[in-house]
């Protein structure tokens, strides 16, 4: 298992947050590879949501389905990834003191092919540097927004 971690605090409290780590419009806005994302389930997004997305990254084009597995609203949101490569769950988890927010991301990572399998070091720093940028770009959108 491979794993990538990043925190961020955000001038704001956890509800102003939340729609933008769950909300399709909103990760597009500042996950930086992501080219597409699309919830393919019926409702507002919830424990079982289902999405797919698309990242485009140094030429590559990698689909993938996604679906939510944990859901405490303002609190923390995982969601299970899959593509033909790895397979992944990302937790966020949101701290909230003082009217700001602590936004603590985790990813393990599981790689499937052989071609990843031998990439893996190579494939997880990129992005673990990948999650830092996003982290960074989402403090700067949510807290221009305020």
């Amino acid at each position: 298992m491979h794993v990538n971690e990043h925190s961020v605090e955000i001038d704001r409290p956890a509800a102003a947050v939340f729609p933008y780590l769950v909300r399709s419009e909103q990760r597009l806005r500042w996950m930086g590879a992501l080219a597409e994302s699309e919830q393919v389930s019926d409702g507002e997004p919830g424990h079982g949501t289902r999405f797919r997305d698309v990242f485009e990254d140094h030429g590559q084009r990698i689909e993938i389905d996604a679906e939510v597995v944990e859901w405490q609203p303002v609190e923390r949101v995982a969601i299970r990834l899959g593509a033909s490569a790895f397979r992944s769950t990302g937790t966020h988890e949101l701290r909230e003191t003082g009217g700001r927010t602590r936004v603590s991301t985790r990813m393990e990572t599981e790689y499937t092919s052989r071609m990843a399998r031998l990439m893996a070091g190579v494939i997880t720093r990129h992005a673990q540097t990948r999650l830092e940028e996003d982290l960074v770009r989402l403090k700067q959108l949510v807290e221009n927004e305020a």
